[in-house]
């Protein structure tokens, strides 16, 4: 763990280079070094310290431009409320979320669908669903990383099996967890593993006892489900 002065600075860092707007993450890695808060050959969206701050302070990767031409930016949405008192620390570090700028090629080349990857980028652990308690929400979204990430390439094979996003990670608008259908495949793993994937069904080897269970695909209520990255209120569209 690093000192709380280190985290201070990189705090204060962070919210004077993107105070005045976006900022290109090679431009912030060379003003990162020059400061000396940022080794060499270090990258910014590796270093902890980096990362803590950025999920702290609210910043969001944004894509700028398509293919080699693009590059990703680092855009400040909003800052804390108050000093920092303590040093910035992410609860339960299993359930960072995916950031879409870290994404390894290999995993967006799995001909997973990039709305799926984009999606769960888009969730933020300090911010759960309604009727979802913290810790679980947590869990469900290091199970979604997990699944994307996946040596196994489980979401690769789901999206050619035909699940989709719906029959994954929908959820009911209110208390998701109570409705049988109510919710999907990702929510079922809580912690767990998935063992095998096939059209209609999958099999999750349960967290608690290591026993198997048998999720069924078309148990999930398609209509009645939204996706958690989308607004509430909107109708999930099938991506």
């Amino acid at each position: 763990m690093l000192h709380r002065r280190s985290e201070d600075l990189v705090i204060e860092f962070l919210g004077d280079a993107l105070a005045l707007g976006a900022l290109g993450v090679p431009e912030l890695e060379a003003r990162a070094r020059a400061a000396g808060l940022l080794g060499e050959g270090q990258r910014i969206t590796h270093a902890k310290v980096f990362k803590r701050t950025k999920k702290f302070l609210g910043i969001k990767s944004v894509r700028n431009g398509f293919g080699d031409g693009g590059e990703w930016l680092w855009r400040l949405e909003r800052r804390p409320a108050s000093p920092v008192s303590k040093p910035v620390s992410i609860e339960d570090t299993y359930a960072e979320a995916l950031d879409p700028e870290e994404v390894p090629a290999d995993v967006r080349a799995r001909r997973i669908p990039s709305s799926w990857i984009d999606g769960v980028a888009r969730l933020d652990h300090h911010r759960p669903l309604t009727d979802i308690p913290p810790h679980r929400w947590r869990q469900f979204l290091s199970d979604c990383n997990k699944f994307l990430t996946a040596g196994e390439n489980w979401a690769g094979r789901a999206a050619e099996l035909g699940w989709n996003a719906a029959t994954l990670f929908g959820c009911r608008r209110a208390r998701p967890l109570d409705h049988p259908g109510g919710a999907g495949l990702l929510w079922a793993i809580n912690g767990g593993r998935l063992v095998e994937l096939h059209r209609d069904w999958a099999v999750i080897e349960l967290a608690a006892n290591g026993s198997r269970h048998v999720f069924e695909r078309r148990r999930v209520d398609a209509g009645n489900v939204t996706l958690p990255w989308i607004e509430r209120g909107r109708r999930p569209g099938d991506v």
